[in-house]
């Protein structure tokens, strides 16, 4: 089994210019808003440069017209803790207005090209859901 050092891994979040999509606002975290966070166990034998290319799956979901935000990172270099699970290679974090967008994203063209396209890349995905209720 891999060893990972994360100590060394900073959190890097990349997300579009405002200029981009202009539905994208990180000022938009209403009562019914869906968070849609994705971790993602890439297959061990990948290259780092192929582990960079992994990227252009989150830039392909981008052009989803319900997505409000979208952002994606690597482990943080937080202190290890019996509680904080750093095995994953990367995190997607997704926005959306309510479950109506999130189900337009679920089944929409892109969205499952996309997987079609990347899913070579790992061997295992994590998807946590949650509805703010502020």
């Amino acid at each position: 089994m891999k060893r990972r050092n994360f100590l060394l891994a900073p959190m890097v979040l990349a997300s579009a210019p405002a200029w981009a999509n202009s539905a994208q606002s990180d000022n938009d975290m209403h009562p019914n808003t869906i968070i849609h966070v994705v971790n993602f166990w890439l297959k061990e034998d990948i290259s780092e440069e192929r582990k960079k290319d992994f990227v252009g799956f989150f830039e392909e979901l981008r052009k989803i017209e319900t997505i409000k935000t979208l952002n994606y990172g690597v482990p943080a270099q937080t202190t290890a803790r019996p509680v904080v699970d750093n095995s994953f290679d990367y995190t997607l974090i997704v926005t959306f207005k309510d479950l109506k967008d999130i189900g337009i994203y679920e089944t929409h063209p892109i969205h499952l090209k996309a997987i079609e396209k990347y899913q070579h890349f790992w061997t295992k995905v994590m998807v946590k859901d949650t509805t703010i209720i502020k």
